[in-house]
């Protein structure tokens, strides 16, 4: 029976101590989880500590402070003429074609003058008759006005002779009649007789007077007549268009725009082709709203294109766009951009083509090479001075943040000009954005990067994958 219950014992404990064993594992593991744990974290703090701790430190350097303004553009000519021709006629050839170099003199385009040719003969016949009927009828009205004056001066004549005689009759009534030897009523007639004879001179200049001044008018008129003469306005006109048949270069340069074949017939108003004068080119640019008002004519440009590759064409301005168009440019061209104010640059000569495409840099304030730093890195003390704070290596390789004073100038393109003060080129300066480095605070070497190495760090990186 004693064995029988040790055995049941023994069974018993078995089970107890295998629980032990698995709860001890169990609690292995988890120190060694833990202590992974913990020393990942711990090396995790280390290097956020370390990235939090590590500081830009860029050499201080001069450069170009010089304010410009960079713009797009298209080649253009300095000039464009707009071809038409006032001869209203079909177009019997074309010779040039969008391309073409042409120059000054050569023909473009001819219409037909068959039409043209038989219309002015037809024509002048018309108005040589209608001057010689105009040259017969402006000799009689001016014969006209010869005779009127010449009857006027007859028949006054014959009125005053009238008027003399009553006269003469009416002093010897008076005479009579004083010495007691003539009657009353013949002085009264002899008074009558000398008035009829003073009112039929009047009546006589009256009507002579008119009919002169009539004879005048009818030549006044004919002088009208031909100068308002339909035909000959008409015929000056088909001359003008006969000369026009033929259609010449007025310029040199080159053929922009053909709007006309061989068949159509031509309008006055129609403008055929078009040619830019290639003898000088000029850049045609949009200028945004904050940039406008710095620019100036005379301003100097320099120009650079695919085309050309680094070489800078020099390049003026010459003439500035203030007014605001809603679409192209101020020569009517697409003009590099799609609305805004502009500018034309007169190009030196190169070799660019009509229609490329073009980047102009204009020069706002010609600075030149100079000590500068970002603006956004210039402190300022309590008192006003201003100061950067720069890298001054210790023995061991670290460096310590040291405080320069520096002066300031001028603010071009996020750097400020530095006019004097202790800072020097070459320098190393903290470019500290944040505001987190003060002065006297220790870096070590590990801490301290360069932007420029970071970036070659990230291209061989790039390169290796």
């Amino acid at each position: 029976m004693k064995d029988k219950n040790n055995q049941t014992q023994a069974v018993a404990l078995k089970p107890k101590k295998k629980k032990k064993t698995i709860l001890i594992v169990v609690l292995i593991i988890v120190v060694v989880l833990v202590a992974i744990i913990g020393n990942a974290l711990r090396n995790m703090t280390k290097q956020v500590e370390a990235v939090m701790n590590m500081v830009e430190v860029e050499e201080v350097q001069k450069r170009d402070l010089s304010d410009t303004i960079a713009l797009k553009g298209s080649i253009s000519g300095a000039s464009s003429t707009n071809i038409v021709s006032k001869a209203v006629s079909e177009i019997t050839a074309v010779n040039v074609q969008v391309g073409d170099v042409v120059k000054e003199g050569d023909v473009l385009c001819t219409l037909d003058a068959t039409s043209i040719e038989e219309s002015i003969a037809d024509l002048e016949k018309t108005v040589s008759n209608t001057n010689a009927v105009n040259s017969i009828n402006s000799r009689t009205n001016a014969k006209s006005v010869e005779e009127a004056i010449a009857d006027q001066a007859t028949q006054l004549d014959e009125a005053m002779k009238a008027i003399s005689q009553a006269q003469e009759d009416y002093d010897g009534a008076e005479v009579r009649y004083d010495s007691g030897q003539g009657d009353f009523a013949s002085l009264q007639a002899a008074q009558r007789a000398l008035e009829s004879a003073q009112e039929n001179y009047d009546k006589i200049l009256e009507t002579t007077n008119r009919a002169v001044e009539a004879a005048k008018t009818a030549v006044e008129l004919d002088k009208y007549k031909n100068d308002d003469n339909t035909s000959q306005d008409t015929l000056k006109n088909l001359r003008e268009q006969l000369e026009d048949c033929t259609v010449t270069a007025p310029c040199s340069g080159v053929v922009t725009a053909v709007n006309v074949r061989v068949g159509d017939i031509n309008s006055e108003k129609t403008t055929m082709l078009t040619i830019e004068d290639t003898s000088s080119l000029k850049i045609v640019a949009t200028v945004s709203e904050t940039d406008i008002l710095k620019v100036q004519e005379g301003m100097k440009a320099t120009i650079t294109s695919e085309a050309t590759g680094d070489e800078e064409i020099n390049g003026e301005v010459t003439r500035v766009v203030r007014v605001k168009s809603s679409g192209s440019a101020a020569d009517g061209s697409s003009g590099g951009g799609t609305g805004g104010y502009s500018v034309e640059i007169t190009i030196e000569s190169a070799d660019l083509l009509i229609g490329m495409d073009a980047k102009a840099k204009i020069m706002v304030k010609e600075k030149g090479e100079c000590l500068a730093i970002p603006y956004d890195l210039v402190k300022t003390d309590e008192n006003g001075s201003t100061y950067v704070l720069v890298a001054e290596t210790n023995e061991d390789g670290s460096a310590t943040a040291v405080r320069k004073n520096i002066e300031v100038g001028e603010e071009v393109d996020y750097y400020t000009e530095v006019t004097g003060g202790d800072l020097k080129e070459g320098d190393r300066m903290f470019y500290d954005y944040a505001g987190t480095v003060t002065e006297g605070q220790v870096f070590t070497a590990d801490q301290m990067y360069s932007g420029d190495s970071m970036n070659m760090m990230g291209t061989d990186a790039e390169v290796m994958e």
